[in-house]
């Protein structure tokens, strides 16, 4: 693991970092579901929620700054639909001059509530991940009965995505040292080549890594501290989230 990536964050010692994982993902869940299944957020509620959800990052101690940016990648994604999402409600054309008249008529109302939500849920899912090594955060999935096959398959993707991006992170630096001046139409006719040279590289180191781990007794889960219990500080935080959430919908 780099000692800049995203999971070196899961090694923080926080009271949120030391609560059990099933808490912290039915907490998740709880928020998340209130957030989504409600109408469009107004300026107090997304404000209390914002300052709830930005006190819980506080209090893990976690980076700020970098919580933001991670969840704001969603926003373009989000923003696509939410644009259009107008159109639909009001059946106006597929125009600039539908567009103007389905936002003219509420629309931006929609718009909002749509971006929102997708950031107020990705917001929560990155603190949960932040604040949860993968190891803990898979057995607690497992412990609460999800299916086998879907938690093999999110261990694989959160083990080979470090593995991908480690691959990526040195061809930067390769790239940048062979060819520092390298720009423009050049650049992008390397960019081919380099897609190329990083799935080859990922694949290869993916099978070293997975006869590695066979070599080292791997039987299809990942090793994870000792089960931990639910406590009170597990029950007060999953409360917390259930009356936010609650409050949220009901307001």
């Amino acid at each position: 693991m780099h000692a800049t990536s995203f999971e070196s964050l899961t090694y923080i010692l926080s009271p949120i970092h030391g609560l059990d994982a099933r808490a912290k993902i039915a907490a998740t869940l709880l928020l998340i579901c209130g957030i989504v299944l409600t109408p469009p957020l107004r300026a107090v509620e997304a404000l209390l929620l914002a300052s709830l959800m930005l006190g819980v990052a506080a209090i893990a101690r976690l980076p700020i700054g970098r919580l933001l940016r991670r969840s704001a990648a969603v926003l373009p994604f989000a923003a696509t639909i939410a644009l259009l999402a107008p159109l639909q409600h009001s059946g106006g054309s597929w125009n600039a001059a539908g567009l103007a008249s389905s936002w003219a008529g509420g629309g931006w109302m929609i718009t909002w509530g749509i971006l929102s939500k997708a950031w107020f849920s990705a917001f929560a899912m990155i603190v949960l991940a932040a604040s949860t090594r993968s190891a803990d955060l898979l057995a607690a999935l497992r412990r609460l009965k999800v299916p086998d096959v879907f938690v093999m398959l999110l261990s694989f993707i959160a083990r080979y995505v470090g593995v991908l991006a480690s691959q990526l992170r040195s061809l930067r630096i390769a790239l940048a040292s062979r060819a520092p001046h390298l720009s423009g139409r050049a650049l992008l006719r390397s960019s081919g080549s380099l897609a190329g040279n990083l799935f080859v590289r990922s694949y290869e180191r993916g099978e070293r890594i997975y006869q590695a781990m066979l070599s080292r007794g791997y039987t299809g889960t990942l090793p994870a501290s000792a089960a931990g219990r639910i406590g009170p500080a597990e029950v007060l935080f999953v409360m917390t989230a259930l009356l936010t959430a609650a409050a949220v919908a009901l307001y």
